[in-house]
């Protein structure tokens, strides 16, 4: 998940250890060099409506090596595989992982495709307090591949190793490196090279895959598809730099609408939200364009019936959107819409709300969405891990690592004194013309402000990707659409349908 602005305040904890003389470096070198990768294997059944599924998980490490054979980092995953395939060329794989940068994969692993996963209001409300409950997924994409979860270095229990650090490996280019190069190593350990093979990736997940497809094409290691959910794929369709970008309100615009509409806040009555979001869209893309390419020179007639639509679309005042000089900004909106009841919405999922504080301020003063779905991620997890799948650690599990966050290097090709926003949509495109089996299936939540439908939409409308080879689809909720539970088991069909068509 995109957590640059968003996410808590996790702030790392330093053990001071004593300084170590130089023999018992090179003990503590050995050992680890000696050591053997973790590894935790239970046998389990989850029940699928149709019957109970047997499978195995595996959490283990896998560590990646050097051209000198010497360790350079530990990645630990989760993977779960049916049990009595013997012929594994029959049975999708698909590597999943969150984004952030610096998030764990126990976001999607507990929230979509995992066998298991928390039982949350489906209505965006406060899950209240610990114990929490777990469910069977009875709509898990387990029904149609065996998964493997990715947590890349320093989310999870991954670690750099050796003579690395953390950071290394926190950017574009370095990131891309080590995923590509574990899910290299755990196909040739788990022997699954010619098994079909996915990713699915969410938020900055969609970057990394994009990242992802050369490095893999370069291994040796041919995909039947991807799966991106909520993605960030060009840096210029979100909300983060608004300044002289009005690309970026455009695309964000149906997504207020929708959370606009989910608050019952429009001034307006509307047959339903398809009816809205069509009219916006439309909008969007022709005659708020032209207003917003004319700046300044914009009359004042034009500019009075363009913030006439606005506070159509978005219930705020047209004083506000006047004063606004016609640009709605994101994270303002939050804080805006229901300003009147002291309350803020969540920029991830708009459908969250919570009281604030200090309501003349103009952004929130905490995203609810994070506060309401990050401590019952963790805490079921934390639970999950010892409980049923035996992982025996005391060490801390990072979900979310804002230190990587704020430390993630740009690509190198864009580090010169005029590179401008990130765009990997190209390195999608490209993949496709060079693996022409290659498919892409995409999808957005109505309520997410921040990697909205809208500039998914638009990103892939303008790739160059063949449009037979992507499915594009949207789902009520917000970036991680699957809170809300019709959503989950829709979304869980598409893709067990899309990964089907690759048989």
């Amino acid at each position: 998940m995109i957590k640059r602005f968003l996410a808590t305040a996790l702030s790392m904890l330093f053990l001071a250890l004593p300084l170590l003389g130089e023999e018992t470096k090179a003990e503590a070198k050995k050992s680890e060099k000696d050591a053997e990768p973790v590894k935790f294997v239970r046998q389990h059944k989850v029940h699928l409506g149709t019957g109970d599924l047997a499978y195995t998980s595996t959490a283990e490490e896998i560590y990646l090596k050097d051209a000198e054979g010497k360790n350079t980092a530990k990645f630990f995953t989760i993977s779960y595989a049916k049990d009595g395939v013997t012929n594994f060329e029959t049975r999708p794989i698909t590597f999943v992982f969150n984004g952030g940068p610096g998030s764990a994969s126990v976001f999607l692993h507990f929230g979509l495709v995992g066998p298991k996963v928390i039982d949350i209001p489906s209505d965006a409300q406060d899950p209240g307090a610990p114990p929490y409950k777990l469910r069977d997924n009875p709509s898990t994409i387990f029904r149609a591949t065996d998964l493997v979860f990715v947590d890349p270095v320093g989310t999870g229990y991954s670690r750099a190793a050796g003579d690395k650090k953390d950071e290394d490996f926190w950017g574009y280019d370095e990131d891309a490196d080590s995923v590509a190069e574990f899910l290299r190593t755990f196909i040739t350990q788990h022997n699954r090279w010619n098994s079909p093979k996915y990713i699915l990736g969410e938020s900055y997940g969609g970057i990394r895959t994009s990242l992802l497809l050369p490095r893999l094409a370069d291994l040796g290691v041919g995909l039947n598809g991807v799966v991106l959910i909520s993605p960030a794929l060009n840096l210029a369709t979100l909300p983060f730099i608004v300044e002289g970008n009005d690309q970026s309100f455009a695309t964000t615009l149906p997504a207020l609408a929708a959370t606009a509409y989910y608050h019952k806040k429009l001034p307006d009555n509307w047959k339903d939200l398809d009816t809205l979001l069509r009219e916006v869209e439309q909008f969007a893309g022709s005659e708020y364009l032209v207003a917003l390419f004319r700046g300044d020179r914009i009359e004042k007639g034009e500019k009075d019936r363009v913030a006439e639509k606005l506070h159509r679309y978005t219930g705020l005042s047209k004083d506000y959107i006047l004063r606004s000089n016609l640009r709605v900004n994101a994270f303002r909106f939050a804080k805006e819409l229901l300003r009147d009841q002291g309350k803020t919405i969540g920029m991830l999922d708009g459908r969250y709300e919570q009281n604030e504080i200090d309501n003349v301020a103009s952004e929130s003063n905490n995203d609810p969405f994070e506060a309401k779905t990050g401590p019952i991620y963790i805490t079921s997890f934390q639970s999950y891990l010892r409980n049923e799948l035996g992982v025996d650690f005391d060490k801390r599990y990072v979900g979310s690592n804002r230190s990587a966050n704020q430390k993630w290097k740009r690509p190198a090709a864009g580090r010169h004194a005029f590179a401008g926003f990130v765009d990997v949509t190209g390195s999608l495109a490209q993949a496709t013309k060079d693996n022409e089996s290659l498919r892409v299936f995409a999808c957005g939540g109505y309520n997410d402000l921040v990697t909205s439908y809208f500039a998914l939409k638009y990103m892939l409308e303008h790739s160059g990707i063949d449009a037979e080879r992507i499915e594009l689809h949207d789902y009520p909720g917000g970036h991680m659409m699957y809170l809300h539970r019709p959503s989950a088991e829709s979304l869980s069909n598409d893709v067990v349908k899309f990964i089907e068509k690759g048989r």
